[in-house]
């Protein structure tokens, strides 16, 4: 039996493949916090549009990290509203869908995100909040295509795949989705902040996403930049579609900034078995820099 690491595949036939679990021990320490233990900025998760990151509980490792560098984190499930989102700067949105993951193979009709929802949404962002959003492979990016498309934000239907750029030595058949943002490969954006870091040895230098969509964005700054080798594919009966240059954008949207991810997994800290086979995906996998990257990127939100 083949075995992928493609999050949602996995989960589709999560009895023939294994189960999806947070690993442990995983060092949730920040070295230097930016805040006083409970001092900073509420980050506000959103578990009401069947986030199955949160509901799952793959989110704590992201949480714990934030709650480490001295963030307050909360999490709930109400329908967005001016109201609503008003007492709070940060807004993270795991993949959403219109119904609960695995419940159905594909995403038609359906709406996740009500109008409403997404001009609230946008004003809150306009006029000063910060939104860290992802997306994902077919069919998560049919659910999220009009969250993203209210920023500004395209996003290709499918997988993305590298024939160049991908991961040779994990255990898995999909490798080419396995796609590689390096300083030596050019295709990481050493420019930006969230690369940067604030302090001397924050820097940014290997990252691999765990397969995913692809995102363009006129106006945001590209931090994973797509190969010309690049190609969306067809995924879980999804026919590809659209063009992509991206997996990771950040930009200042209004008053307000935005930091999209075509990828989930490296927010998480999971591990799945594949018969005796360990295969693990996130901040916990070591020479990737991860859980720098989520840091950084949560600082940058919250300057």
């Amino acid at each position: 039996m083949k075995f992928t690491l493609l999050a949602l595949s996995l989960m589709l036939t999560i009895a023939a493949q294994g189960q999806m679990l947070n690993d442990s021990p995983f060092d949730s320490n920040v070295l230097h916090p930016k805040f006083a233990k409970g001092k900073g900025p509420t980050i506000l998760f959103d578990k009401g549009h069947h986030n199955f990151i949160v509901e799952m509980g793959l989110a704590k490792p992201l949480m714990d990290v934030a709650a480490a560098d001295g963030y307050q984190v909360k999490v709930d499930s109400m329908k967005f509203t001016k109201a609503y989102l008003a007492p709070y700067k940060m807004l993270v949105i795991f993949p959403a869908m219109p119904f609960k993951f695995g419940s159905k193979a594909q995403v038609t009709d359906e709406i996740t995100f009500t109008s409403d929802e997404l001009t609230a949404l946008h004003d809150w962002v306009s006029q000063g909040g910060s939104l860290l959003m992802f997306n994902e492979h077919a069919p998560i990016d049919k659910s999220v295509t009009p969250l993203f498309n209210k920023f500004g934000i395209q996003l290709s239907i499918g997988i993305v795949s590298d024939s160049i750029n991908y991961e040779t030595t994990y255990p898995i058949s999909n490798k080419e989705s396995l796609l590689k943002f390096t300083r030596s490969n050019g295709l990481l954006n050493t420019d930006h902040p969230i690369t940067q870091g604030e302090k001397k040895g924050e820097e940014i230098t290997n990252i691999m996403s765990y397969s995913g969509g692809g995102l363009t964005g006129a106006g945001y700054t590209n931090i994973f930049k797509l190969s010309p080798s690049a190609t969306i594919k067809k995924h879980n009966g999804s026919a590809p579609s659209g063009t992509a240059n991206s997996q990771a954008l950040a930009g200042k949207f209004g008053k307000g900034k935005v930091v999209a991810l075509g990828d989930c997994n490296g927010f998480t800290a999971m591990y799945m078995m594949n018969n005796s086979t360990k295969i693990s995906a996130g901040m916990q996998v070591a020479g990737y820099d991860w859980k720098q990257f989520a840091i950084n990127t949560l600082h940058w939100l919250s300057n």
